[in-house]
């Protein structure tokens, strides 16, 4: 079985630590298996340094034929069985590479939650036969479902972690003064991760905590806007921006309680990462985060786009410490019983095997 795991995206998000996880399973197995992604993209600098199978791929755009010519002649050359296409853009670009190689079997890996038919190009593209989709929780199979695509074209595999990187995880240098009580949560800035609400929440908390500290990781377009409410918020001094960061299981660790407050989520592999740290989340109810944390169990969860309510379940964990320690330690159980990266792997490999009797 020859299989080619194609990414778009130059940055590192939750979707490319997953590709570097299905891709280690994939080599200890002794699967003939190439990560192909943007040339000098993190995940193309960590996938080489990790000893990976990689190549380089410049995809400009969506619809760039050149890329998708590129791809198909490689698909073809090398008679590659599975072609697995993680982000949108890959996903166009997989689908015209697919001409040049018709033997290919295609699966796409879903990761948000919103409806795929929003446009008559979008239309299209689901619309594409002989392609199976990889849902990463039953929140986004049911929107892959609700959007026309066949039952037996949708399975669901959840993202997971490697808990061996959690074994020994030392806090990161403080951002804050001593005695700060530290929030934090990591994610694209976004409009859909809803940090506004986060700041929001942030100004009404501080009232009755002011000695809070809250951690943005992470980069996107948003930073800029956001950096201006939190200032226009008068809470500028309380807030850190941190960017990407390299270290952020080492952020994480500095957390008191791991924050998550998008309104669209397909599952939030962050939260897994807090989980696996013993930290204790208060999120919303969007997507497929009821389904990693479970409300009163390993943290608490608040409706989306509520900043009150974000802020209460906040308060009351930094009132309630000894609650948000057994939240942190259910929340551990949970990952190691239902979200790790060796479980995702092996319901992956396992779809990769149900198409491979179909490919002669």
């Amino acid at each position: 079985m020859k299989i080619v795991q194609l990414d778009s995206h130059f940055p590192w998000r939750g979707g490319e630590q997953q590709v570097m996880y299905l891709s280690q399973a994939l080599q200890a197995h002794g699967v003939d298996n190439v990560i192909m992604c943007q040339p000098h993209s993190v995940l193309y600098q960590r996938a080489c340094k990790a000893g990976l199978p990689t190549m380089a791929l410049r995809m400009r755009h969506e619809l760039d034929v050149v890329a998708a010519w590129r791809l198909g002649r490689y698909l073809r050359r090398h008679r590659v069985d599975i072609l697995h296409m993680h982000t949108p853009h890959a996903h166009t670009i997989g689908l015209l590479a697919s001409a040049l190689a018709p033997r290919v079997r295609k699966v796409v890996s879903r990761r948000v939650d919103f409806a795929p038919l929003r446009s008559w190009f979008s239309r299209c593209k689901y619309a594409f036969p002989g392609v199976h989709y990889v849902a990463v929780s039953e929140a986004v199979h049911r929107v892959l479902l609700q959007s026309g695509i066949a039952p037996q074209r949708v399975q669901t595999v959840y993202s997971g972690v490697d808990m061996r990187r959690f074994a020994h995880v030392t806090p990161a240098p403080p951002l804050f003064p001593a005695g700060t009580r530290l929030l934090g949560t990591v994610g694209h800035l976004a409009g859909h991760k809803g940090h506004r609400y986060l700041l929001e929440a942030t100004k009404y908390l501080l009232q009755s905590e002011p000695h809070v500290g809250v951690v943005i990781a992470g980069t996107g377009a948003l930073r800029a806007a956001l950096e201006a409410q939190a200032a226009a918020l008068g809470i500028a001094d309380r807030v850190c921006f941190t960017g990407f960061r390299e270290d952020i299981l080492a952020l994480i660790q500095g957390f008191e309680i791991f924050v998550f407050p998008s309104y669209l989520e397909g599952l939030g592999t962050s939260i897994l990462d807090a989980m696996a740290l013993r930290k204790p989340v208060v999120a919303t109810r969007a997507g497929g985060i009821p389904e990693v944390v479970e409300d009163g169990v390993t943290g608490l969860l608040v409706p989306p786009r509520d900043p009150t309510a974000l802020a209460q379940a906040l308060l009351y964990l930094l009132r309630h410490p000894e609650q948000g320690q057994k939240f942190g330690e259910a929340g551990r159980s949970r990952v190691e019983q239902h979200f790790t990266a060796a479980r995702m792997a092996m319901h992956t490999m396992h779809i990769y095997q149900q198409l491979m009797p179909h490919i002669q």
